[in-house]
């Protein structure tokens, strides 16, 4: 039974002869206000559908469309009619995440290993077309070809074991030879195996090969070809031109050098870390 068909019931009901009002005009006013409700339901659905329909845009952000606007549009029309709880003047806007402190990048150059040539005993290794060297269990030696093709000794076959080498720590010898296009240094080093050797010149770094054989205790030898050296210059007291060898372990640290002299005639040192 509908309302108006239960208010009519109830005047007819009621004593006839009683001073009321107008049971007609009482339903009357009853449909024009259900009236007025569905209008204002409809008006109220059809203004959701217009602000779900809508599209949002956020500076910076793609502009999305369906369900996203949809979505988006509830979630402005909530956070409009939650209490704020911010600082006078926030936009209300969600805060970004922090995020750390970029972490800056090393400006040192990381060397790479040396590289280890195994070779039998005695065996020639050509460093270049006019250089060679070889080892044995203790010893080093090196010859050179001359310019009539022979091959003649340059420092000759020097003794691991010599009483004019240090013996009670880490040390680093080196021999140069060379020409006007290139000079090599080839010699040992006695002490715990290295990860490098590095030649600097003009602190510019060269890694050196890492040279074994059978039989060897406690040294190892090793070579490296760099560009020709400055002559030295009597006159001014300088000294000829030489790289600065460093031997270094596999965290980088400095196990034992030969200082050099730069180009300039300055000193040239091995850094103690790489």
């Amino acid at each position: 039974m509908s309302f108006e068909d239960r208010l009519g019931e109830l005047f007819r009901n009621e004593d006839p002869h009683t001073a009321g009002p107008e049971p007609a005009a009482v339903i009357a006013g009853a449909r024009r206000r259900r009236a007025r409700r569905r209008a204002g339901a409809g008006a109220a659905a059809l203004a959701v559908a217009l602000i779900c329909g809508a599209t949002a845009v956020t500076a910076g952000g793609g502009r999305p469309t369906g369900n996203a606007a949809a979505g988006n549009a509830a979630a402005e029309l909530e956070a409009a009619s939650a209490p704020s709880t911010g600082a006078a003047g926030s936009t209300g806007a969600a805060a970004p995440a922090p995020t750390g402190s970029p972490t800056p990048s090393s400006t040192r150059t990381a060397l790479p290993l040396s590289p280890v040539r195994q070779v039998a005993p005695g065996e020639k290794i050509p460093v270049t077309d006019d250089t060679r060297i070889w080892f044995t269990a203790n010893q080093r030696c090196d010859e050179s070809r001359e310019s009539d093709g022979s091959w003649h000794t340059s420092f000759g076959c020097r003794d691991v074991r010599s009483d004019n080498l240090e013996h009670d720590k880490p040390s680093v010898y080196a021999q140069i030879s060379g020409n006007r296009d290139r000079s090599v240094v080839a010699s040992f080093y006695l002490g715990p195996t290295p990860s490098r050797i590095v030649a600097f010149f003009d602190g510019k770094p060269t890694v050196a090969t890492i040279v074994t054989t059978a039989g060897m205790k406690g040294w190892t030898g090793y070579y490296v070809v760099l560009p020709p050296m400055p002559t030295g210059d009597p006159s001014a007291h300088r000294r000829p031109a030489g790289p600065a060898i460093g031997v270094y372990d596999a965290e980088g640290k400095l196990l034992a050098e030969n200082p050099g002299t730069a180009s300039d005639g300055s000193d040239e040192r091995a850094p103690q870390r790489l």
